[in-house]
């Protein structure tokens, strides 16, 4: 293969998984409104609606009904995110040279879960209980596996590994969301298919970074000290746990506990100690204080990477966006308390926690990329010799 038939196949992937990017972020913030709007058992079966094969459901019965609407809108964006990560994954695994692929074995048991999940969406099979529980075991054990390799692999190989175990979460969301159909939402099924959400959605962004060509071609620039790669490191982090909390709190409607702002009630900042008794109180308590240790961590990451702009310049634009979007999901979240959950607020307070959560892993997997930790003294050796030799 040339260099110039390999550097255009890696753009044309690269620009699928942009593509990607966008779809699972409608996909996500669609799925927050099925929630917000209720409309998670408008159909109680699954893979198939009203007993219909999900593809082939006749637009009538679902078009004009906003439960419907929503809900089944979501089984066919989910399944075209499904379908546009099977011809990203092929496309990436024909790059690969030969002796980096995974096994024949390894790809054989992907093609027999790709067939599964295929006839399951055209309503070929109804995934028995039982089956469908067995399958779900097996992808995230794959799952699992393919994430280690993908870390401990290097170079081209990390890329394959990558879209193989985006290929593996992008199953197992959708059995876990059917899973959480068939079993009338329950909230921990129903927080996990969130999470899963987020997850699969950072594995697109690794794999959207790899295949570009900044990311091919950039030199490691050396940064002074540790502390940038921590704070970072944190941020990123503590915004995975809130966007858990946020999902327990959305799913169990532990938001209504309390529906004041800053202030718990009329007797102060927090509630009274004999209503830490209960469930909903304590995750509500806890999604308001994270939610300020987020908006902390991101100011202090921003100042952190401003005071060294002149090195971490390519952190610089992501850092200030994750600024605005903290402070402006504080804000949403107040108003989901003084409209009693409104939809406007509480779909835009989902999209904006997740546009958060994209900002902050893209700035963290820059800094590991892109910069270097090495002492200050080298640092600046390495400044005067470039000043020199101009």
């Amino acid at each position: 293969m040339s260099n110039n038939a390999s550097s255009n196949g890696l753009a044309n992937l690269h620009r699928l998984a942009l593509v990607l990017c966008g779809l699972t972020f409608t996909l996500i913030v669609w799925g927050g409104h099925v929630n917000t709007t209720r409309s998670g058992m408008a159909f109680p079966d699954w893979p198939t609606s009203n007993l219909a094969p999900m593809v082939t459901y006749a637009p009538s019965e679902w078009l004009w009904q906003s439960d419907r609407f929503w809900e089944h809108g979501h089984r066919l964006l989910a399944s075209l995110v499904g379908l546009v990560t099977v011809v990203l994954g092929v496309g990436i695994y024909r790059r690969t040279p030969l002796q980096l692929r995974p096994s024949k074995v390894i790809m054989s048991v992907l093609g027999g879960i790709l067939l599964i999940m295929a006839t399951a969406i055209v309503g070929m099979q109804s995934m028995p209980t039982g089956f469908m529980e067995s399958v779900m075991v097996l992808l995230a054990i794959m799952l699992v596996t393919a994430l280690i390799r993908a870390l401990r692999t290097g170079g081209e190989g990390k890329l394959v590994w990558l879209a193989m175990a985006a290929f593996l979460g992008v199953c197992l969301q959708g059995a876990f969301g059917g899973y959480t159909v068939r079993n009338n939402l329950p909230d921990w099924t129903s927080t996990t298919h969130g999470m899963l959400a987020q997850i699969f959605f950072m594995m697109v962004i690794g794999i959207t970074l790899l295949t570009s060509k900044r990311w091919q071609t950039a030199e490691r620039r050396p940064v002074d000290g540790r502390s940038p790669r921590a704070i970072v490191t944190v941020t990123w982090a503590i915004t995975i746990v809130q966007f858990l909390l946020g999902a327990l709190t959305r799913h169990t409607d532990a938001w209504g506990v309390s529906v004041s702002w800053p202030h718990w009630d009329e007797a102060g900042f927090f509630p009274s100690g004999h209503l830490l008794q209960y469930g909903q109180v304590v995750i509500h308590v806890l999604h308001r204080t994270v939610a300020y240790a987020v908006a902390a961590m991101v100011i202090l990451q921003w100042i952190t990477i401003v005071r060294r702009r002149s090195q971490l310049t390519d952190l610089v634009l992501p850092a200030s966006i994750n600024v605005v979007l903290v402070l402006l999901q504080i804000a949403l979240g107040a108003m989901i308390l003084w409209t009693a959950r409104g939809e406007f607020a509480t779909t835009a307070h989902v999209a904006t926690g997740v546009l958060l959560l994209v900002f902050n892993t893209i700035t963290m997997f820059n800094l590991y990329r892109l910069y270097a930790i090495v002492p200050s003294a080298e640092v600046a050796g390495r400044v005067v010799v470039g000043q020199g030799t101009r």
